[in-house]
């Protein structure tokens, strides 16, 4: 683990350390193997053996950065893990399906209302929701907002553009309020009760695949959504991040929606 503490450790967020040490639990097979005896049969085998779900794939992934590490460096000739592949889970978090969406929206009350429709209208990530200014963040002009996200170890601003329409903007302001009084954490821990209250799956993470789901039913182009949900491809959007709802149509987002979608 000395290298996760020095160059990990110092520049993640909580929950990235939480999946970090969830996978290395799950890596305990190599804590006391020589990283010059790994083989890519070992490490398949090892993958085989464990439960399908999303920590395995986090597993995988951070094994593969450790070893590419090493490999940069020149201790490693050739990273085991590079071209290793395993099974992906069905147990991603998914978007809120039509129904879902209906009973969230008909069961959500103030003060909470309005920054979980901001979420679900804009899919920003948790971090992105400047809770303290984000008026500041309007381009009034052509109704844009502009989100920041902190990323790597040096913290560098990644900026993206989200169009806002009209209603979305006046939902913004209408409520500031209410929205300086919040902070991201207070809101996802909410946010996970109301949902427990009415027996659905899902998190503020859940807003945002929901988002670029609604926004393929609206037939809203694919780099677009892209853009706006900060992907630098549309394949990873399309993929990981929209479902399938045959319940889902144009009309019926709108009508969940009320004027929200109108101008898009």
């Amino acid at each position: 683990m000395t290298w996760y503490k020095q160059e990990k450790e110092p520049f993640i967020t909580e929950g990235t350390k939480n999946d970090i040490l969830l996978a290395y639990k799950k890596l305990e097979r190599f804590h006391n193997v020589s990283i010059n005896k790994l083989t890519k049969q070992e490490i398949i085998n090892t993958f085989n053996k464990m439960e399908d779900n999303r920590s395995k794939e986090k597993a995988r992934l951070y094994l593969n950065a450790f070893l590419k590490y090493y490999q940069n460096e020149g201790i490693l000739k050739v990273n085991p893990c590079a071209n290793v592949k395993v099974k992906k889970s069905n147990n991603r978090k998914q978007a809120f399906t039509y129904e879902q969406q209906k009973l969230i929206l008909e069961n959500l009350k103030m003060p909470l209302k309005p920054i979980i429709l901001i979420y679900l209208l804009t899919g920003l990530r948790k971090n992105e929701f400047n809770f303290k200014s984000i008026e500041n963040d309007i381009d009034f002009d052509n109704k844009v907002l502009k989100a920041i996200n902190l990323k790597g170890r040096n913290l560098v601003k990644r900026c993206k553009h989200i169009k806002l329409t009209n209603a979305t903007i006046k939902l913004i302001m209408d409520n500031l309020n209410i929205i300086h009084n919040y902070n991201s954490e207070t809101v996802y821990k909410e946010f996970s009760n109301f949902l427990k209250e009415l027996k659905i799956n899902g998190s503020i993470v859940t807003c945002r695949h929901t988002f670029a789901t609604n926004c393929f039913y609206l037939n809203k182009p694919d780099l677009i959504i892209s853009r706006e949900m900060g992907h630098s491809r549309t394949q990873l959007t399309k993929d990981v991040y929209t479902d399938i709802d045959f319940h889902l149509t144009a009309d019926k987002i709108r009508f969940l929606y009320n004027n929200f979608y109108n101008e898009i």
